[in-house]
């Protein structure tokens, strides 16, 4: 028997360095005739290795990105049709398409995998990648047609070659197992007369059979093929109007439905009246939802099930015209698993300018006060899907890694290369979807000009500005941003709690600064943020993409690689004065510090306390008062965190007041903010986060203790306001300052 057909390694699951390697080898190759593999070995291969993945009963967990080029723009009626032996490696044969039919099932992993075969018997096997290997929408059966446009032939190792789709946009599928196809492709190639009767029957089929892409064409076939027969065109719009609703194609539902309906409407119309408006809500037109399920109930009164999505829509329409919402119903409805929670965005408050030197910005439309809410929104898209850097408990179909060949660089957290997949198929499957996504900014990725373009039925989509953008506009983010209270990071031990990372499009636009006046909170994925500060009207809304490592040249270089600007803030505009041995001075006692502290156990003699002390006041002493006066002193927050810590252990009060002050001068709220025992906090000037709220709870114990009752509440209550304004919401505030 060949040694191919007893291989034991599953020569599809390769490594990213493995890929590496084919790729630099493919380099002097680029436009030779390919050589490849006949026929049967291709199959028998394939066949192979789908015996070991089913044996092995694991996916890849790992994919790469290779270096990027274009999608093809082209309609497939201005490209000329050639045969697969006609590819030359390294090449994206533009001008040109290939036809063939898969004669294999799909080996579906982070790629698809199969083998395809033209009219001509030239075999190829195609590469498609990016695919949701938890989802079985994605898969190519057997004996199903593909169109492939501008199809990239790549070098894929010796004697073999594949073609490679990155591109969704680039690939149209029939698929074998759709009994609706057969009818298509009659019509195709064989130029076969079919009725519209029989069109609508076959979509009919498709429909209940869940083929809805095939449901639609066929819907479509019947509807442009009916010449004079009103009744039938309006019921057959109906039908594809629901078939489209269930594909979640909602602006082609709500025109079908609409369309579909007589003027003035007509008992029976109620139907359609009700699909608009379910469309209508799918896109957030709340106001426009409500006038179609108005008319639906005209037409049908007290119907329970268009009553029941009317009220919904009315509480949409409040949320998002005054931004009041059920936060604690919200976080009632994480608690029971429900991360995608069906809520109006709120953004009145806020509008997209340009902002000087910065792009793009987002300003105040109108003055906000502190605590307030400048805007709600719900997640573009975001993976359910929370991890800790320490997760040893993840399951294999979470343990994604995306590598990135343009960038030389891997994802770190699992839930970055599943939004990059979940991104893919939201902007392939929505045109309204892809047109908003690729207006944010992609860095400096040469664009085309035509993503988003409706090309053959479906938007342009370039895979590789897909990336681009999400590491530009995607967050890191918890379950819920009340979690983070329940742990207390500092330079000494790390976050525990599980995150995500999700896109939000409209806070996309917000610029960072290291002294912020707003902060963003999350629930589920909904965004919530709120202003630490009055922000004026007219005034850019600026938070903080990472919270501030202490030193300013980590932040710089943090800055630099991750978002490709150069922090202006107040901050760093000051901090970028001080000489560089200054700046090295400070890391080498902060670090000196820090291996101190971590010597020492839980119980910390006085005299140990005292000794940190030391270290700190000439960690103060290195900072220049033409510097830093009035500005956070980043690098001395967590040694003064450390040692109100231990004063509080100590149980000596008076120290605990002096390092809860020192905290909050060093996050920039003022030199002297309790006068005559009155607590005044500058917080335009000041970082607020959960450490600056710890300090101010903990300085209301003290002053407690002190007998000065007066100020411990001033310090409660503005560490309450803080615990709004960080967590989103008062939720949960009486357990966690009642402990």
């Amino acid at each position: 028997m060949s040694p191919i057909a007893t291989s034991t390694i599953d020569s599809y699951d390769l490594s990213p360095d493995q890929y590496k390697v084919i790729y630099e080898d493919a380099i002097p190759l680029e436009g030779q005739p390919p050589s490849a593999l006949g026929k049967d070995d291709l199959v028998r291969i394939h066949n192979r290795n789908l015996e070991l993945k089913k044996e092995s009963g694991k996916s890849r967990n790992s994919f790469v990105l290779p270096a990027a080029y274009a999608p093809s723009s082209a309609s497939l009626d201005t490209l000329q049709k050639i045969s697969l032996s006609d590819l030359k490696l390294g090449t994206h044969n533009r001008g040109y398409f290939v036809t063939a039919r898969t004669i294999t099932s799909s080996y579906h992993s982070t790629d698809l995998i199969t083998i395809l075969e033209d009219d001509s018997g030239a075999v190829a096997r195609l590469v498609q990648g990016f695919q949701n290997f938890s989802s079985s929408d994605s898969s190519i059966p057997l004996n199903s047609t593909v169109a492939i446009k501008e199809p990239y032939c790549k070098f894929n190792g010796e004697n073999d070659w594949i073609i490679r789709v990155d591109h969704p946009s680039d690939i149209a599928v029939l698929k074998g197992d759709d009994a609706a196809v057969s009818l298509i492709l009659q019509f195709v190639t064989e130029k076969k007369e079919i009725s519209p009767t029989q069109w609508r029957e076959a979509g009919d089929l498709a429909y209940l059979d869940k083929k809805f892409s095939s449901a639609i064409e066929c819907y479509t076939q019947a509807i442009d093929n009916s010449t004079s027969d009103t009744a039938f065109k309006l019921s057959t719009l109906r039908k594809r109007a629901f078939a489209n609703l269930t594909a979640r194609s909602f602006s082609a539902a709500k025109e079908d439905a609409i369309a579909s309906c007589l003027d003035p409407p007509e008992p029976g119309d109620e139907k359609a009246y009700f699909c608009a408006g379910r469309a209508a809500y799918e896109l957030g037109l709340y106001t426009e939802s409500e006038q179609y399920f108005t008319t639906a109930l005209n037409l049908k009164p007290r119907d329970p099930k268009t009553l029941k999505e009317l009220r919904k829509t009315q509480t949409r329409i409040s949320e998002q015209e005054t931004g009041v919402y059920n936060f604690a119903s919200m976080i009632d409805r994480l608690k029971k698993g429900e991360v995608h929670l069906d809520h109006a965005d709120f953004v009145s408050n806020t509008e997209v300018k340009m902002a000087e030197g910065k792009g793009r910005g987002l300003f105040a439309r109108r003055e906000i006060k502190k605590g307030e809410v400048v805007m709600v929104e719900k997640a573009f898209c975001l993976p359910d899907l929370y991890t800790t850097d320490q997760s040893e408990d993840i399951r294999d179909g979470q343990r994604l890694e995306m590598w990135n060949f343009n960038t030389n660089s891997r994802t770190q957290r699992p839930a970055q290369a599943s939004l990059f997949l979940q991104l893919l198929k939201k902007i392939y499957g929505d045109a309204e979807a892809s047109k908003k996504f690729f207006e944010l900014d992609g860095g400096s990725y040469l664009r085309s000009g035509k993503e988003a373009e409706i090309v053959d039925g479906v938007p342009v989509i370039d895979s590789f500005l897909t990336e681009a953008i999400r590491l530009r506009n995607c967050f890191s983010c918890p379950s819920t941003s009340l979690s983070l209270l329940t742990s207390n990071p500092t330079i000494y031990n790390s976050h525990t709690t599980p995150l995500s990372a999700g896109l939000w499009t409209h806070a996309a636009y917000i610029n960072h600064s290291c002294i912020p006046n707003s902060i963003r909170s999350f629930i589920g994925d909904i965004m919530i943020i709120r202003a630490t500060c009055t922000i004026p009207a007219g005034a850019e809304i600026l938070h903080q993409y990472k919270a501030s490592d202490a030193a300013y040249l980590v932040r710089k270089q943090v800055f630099e690689q991750n978002w490709g600007f150069v922090c202006e803030c107040p901050l760093c505009g000051k901090e970028s004065g001080s000489k560089e041995v200054k700046h090295g001075e400070r890391s080498e006692l902060v670090e000196r510090i820090k291996r101190e502290v971590g010597r020492l156990g839980k119980e910390v003699s006085v005299a140990r306390i005292r000794g940190v002390e030391k270290l700190v006041r000439r960690l103060e002493g290195l900072h220049e008062s033409e510097v830093y006066a009035g500005l956070p002193r980043l690098m001395l927050i967590h040694p003064c965190i450390w040692l109100l810590e231990r004063w509080r252990e100590k149980r000596e009060w008076g120290m605990v007041v002096k390092y809860g002050l020192d905290v909050l001068r060093n996050f920039g709220f003022g030199e002297d903010v309790v006068r005559e025992g009155t607590l005044e906090l500058g917080y335009e000037k000041g970082i607020m986060n959960v450490e600056s709220m710890r300090a101010l709870k903990v300085m209301g114990e003290a002053y407690k203790e002190l007998g000065k009752l007066e100020v411990a509440d001033e310090c409660e209550k503005e560490a309450k306001g803080m615990f709004v304004v960080l967590t989103g919401s008062e939720v949960g505030i009486e357990d966690f300052f009642s402990t």
